[in-house]
């Protein structure tokens, strides 16, 4: 059943777990993007309060019940758009048309990231990137594309990245990689874990972060994960617009998180990258 089906349950909650059921279905937005103790001031509760109603819907904490809650907002939405994520237009439409399809897809796609990814999980990873030595990143397909343009992006910031499944050097990779290294996995669908589980080992045995970004909840052996929700389908789709979308957004947060760390020094960093990357091109 539905999280929200549940929270609407209001029989099964104790007055104060009821008060912020109520609280929570009125502001769902909003909460998706709040923090625990930020609900419980809100709504002149606890986060112990929180969790226990939590729990009475089925979940583990309210990291979760934010998680499902987005996905939950994101499906009512889809049943609502006027726009279709997997086909966003149809034979025989003009070029206005088309174009105004997708400008509304984009829009809807970082609104939905928005209202579901975790702002303090952005902040983690972007942490633990900043404190690395290096960075793997993993990632097939369209999300190799991603992956590629996050790591020029850091790179200009002085951080080196490697993307390892660009020529599939998966192993030399985990072995190359040092304590408090950091390895980035990304994947709409999460098909890549099977084949990255021995990697993953390897890289946790020598004391790596691993890091998750994908539709899918994150299963044991990550330390961080960045989950947005699911709305496309694997086969009959004009194009993997909204999955990119996705990584994209929550890729350039992790990356802006880090600029804001140290902003001058950041900034001088990347016009100085700028800077020789020209002159090496007027030479």
């Amino acid at each position: 059943m539905a999280v929200i089906e549940q929270l609407q349950q209001e029989e099964r909650f104790t007055d104060t777990e009821a008060s912020l059921a109520r609280y929570i279905l009125a502001n769902s937005d909003a909460v998706c993007r709040m923090g625990i103790q930020e609900l419980a001031d809100a709504t002149f509760s606890s986060s112990a309060a929180v969790v226990r109603l939590c729990r009475k819907v089925g979940l583990k904490g309210f990291r979760e019940l934010r998680v499902e809650l987005a996905a939950d907002l994101e499906r009512h939405r889809t049943q609502l758009s006027t726009v279709d994520v997997n086909l966003p237009f149809a034979p025989g439409q003009q070029v206005g048309d088309v174009v105004s399809s997708i400008v509304s897809l984009t829009k809807e796609t970082v609104d939905t990231c928005y209202s579901s990814v975790d702002k303090y999980d952005i902040e983690r990873v972007a942490r633990a990137i900043r404190a690395a030595s290096h960075v793997y990143l993993f990632g097939y397909g369209d999300s190799e594309i991603c992956c590629e343009m996050f790591a020029n992006m850091i790179l200009k910031l002085g951080i080196r990245s490697t993307v390892a499944t660009h020529y599939r050097e998966l192993s030399s990779a985990a072995y190359s990689a040092r304590p408090g290294d950091v390895a980035i996995v990304v994947s709409y669908s999460g098909v890549i874990l099977n084949e990255l589980q021995p990697i993953l080992d390897v890289l946790r045995a020598r004391k790596c972060k691993a890091v998750l970004v994908s539709s899918i909840k994150a299963p044991m052996g990550f330390d961080l994960s960045i989950r947005y929700p699911q709305s496309e389908k694997s086969l009959g789709k004009i194009a993997t617009f909204y999955s990119q979308e996705c990584e994209r957004f929550v890729l350039n947060c992790i990356y802006a998180e880090i600029f804001a760390f140290d902003y001058e020094r950041s900034q001088r960093a990347k016009d100085s990258a700028e800077v020789l990357n020209g002159q090496n091109l007027r030479g």
